[in-house]
């Protein structure tokens, strides 16, 4: 079993590579730069301040480490219930872009860190460097629809890719994002629910109307439905 020891705490030293004057064209582009040397280097990061134009449009963006400041007093219990693998140091790490003319232009660079780092091998294992790939959430699926646990499917992923270490997220995180998949499709029940009730209404008297807002993903966001009345 992984302990914090094991996934942030290795390592001590920093990634002499310089980011400053760097550019990218988007935030996710920026967010991926310092991701991806945070990955190399050996830390997690978290989105940090973020400052607009009076139009709204982002003036700066910063990233810092995910040791940066320090975890607010709590009680025991909370304590128990938190649990959370990294613990913060008041690191001072953090990059600054500033965007211009659609450029998204590195203007301040920290790259020391007050805590030992983590060893490439666990470096997987960094909350901002896990994801589940589209090929991993299939087979995720895949075997939950064939009636197979999820942990059947994350040890076949596991053999398949020569261990844990290689997947590339924890089982944990697996756990997570079936649950997120069996809220979804108890949302898209209710609404087509709500839907049938609306459409039954609607056959039944001439003068309902519904009408339903749906986001990019085609999911229901909002609903407005009227019985119309006619006048004399």
């Amino acid at each position: 079993m992984l302990t914090v020891i094991d996934i942030e705490s290795r390592d001590i030293g920093n990634n002499d590579e310089d980011l400053l004057g760097m550019v990218v064209y988007n935030e996710d582009e920026a967010y991926k730069l310092y991701n991806d040397y945070a990955t190399r280097t050996g830390f997690s990061i978290q989105k940090q301040k973020i400052r607009y134009l009076k139009d709204k449009v982002i003036r700066q963006r910063e990233y810092v480490c995910s040791k940066e400041g320090f975890q607010r007093d709590s009680s025991s219990c909370e304590a128990k219930k938190m649990n959370r693998l990294e613990t913060r140091t008041g690191c001072k790490a953090g990059i600054r872009f500033t965007v211009e003319n659609g450029e998204w232009k590195v203007t301040s660079f920290k790259h020391e860190h007050n805590h030992e780092l983590a060893k490439v091998e666990y470096r997987q294992f960094l909350r901002s460097n896990r994801r589940i790939t589209d090929a991993y959430s299939g087979v995720l699926t895949t075997f939950k629809e064939a009636g197979i646990r999820t942990i059947g499917a994350y040890s076949f992923m596991s053999e398949e890719t020569g261990g844990f270490e290689n997947v590339g997220f924890t089982r944990r995180d697996a756990y997570n994002f079936m649950n997120r998949q069996k809220l979804i499709k108890v949302e898209a029940g209710d609404a087509q629910s709500l839907i049938n009730l609306f459409k039954q209404k609607q056959a039944e008297d001439p003068m309902f109307f519904y009408a339903v807002q749906v986001d990019q993903k085609n999911r229901m966001t909002n609903f407005f439905w009227k019985r119309w009345q006619v006048k004399d």
